[in-house]
């Protein structure tokens, strides 16, 4: 019997995709949260005061990309939060500066950028977690 250079392998039917915060221009999460414990700062980054999150989880039901998560551990809901320590600090991101092939980038949107982003590309996903 001739001898071939095939594997088998068995295909995962899920896949873990990264989902972090689009920090949107108006951000469906602010309008929803109870105590403004999610606000949007001078640079537009959506961040969120953790002594103000009472867990309600409205900002994950809101969020149209489903990127807010239930973290019931300590009954609020996680967020990305652009490594605000790091970009203050002139540095990018964590998980930018991680990604090995360049995929993720950190750039300051202007009024140029902005329809090339909101136009140039494919949605890929409609949304990332599905709620049930």
């Amino acid at each position: 019997m001739p001898q071939t250079n095939l594997v088998s392998a068995e295909v995962e039917e899920t896949a873990r995709i990264p989902a972090n915060c689009r920090h949107c221009l108006n951000p469906a999460c602010l309008a929803v949260c109870p105590t403004d414990a999610l606000f949007q700062d001078e640079h537009g980054y959506v961040r969120r005061a953790n002594l103000l999150c009472i867990g309600c989880h409205s900002c994950a039901l809101a969020c149209p990309f489903g990127v807010i998560g239930y973290e019931f551990t300590r009954h609020i809901s996680p967020k990305c939060d652009l490594c605000i320590d790091r970009v203050e600090e002139g540095l990018k991101p964590r998980c930018v500066s991680a990604c090995p092939s360049g995929a993720l980038q950190f750039v300051e949107l202007t009024p140029q950028t902005i329809p090339e982003i909101m136009v140039g590309g494919r949605i890929v996903a409609r949304s990332i977690v599905r709620r049930t």
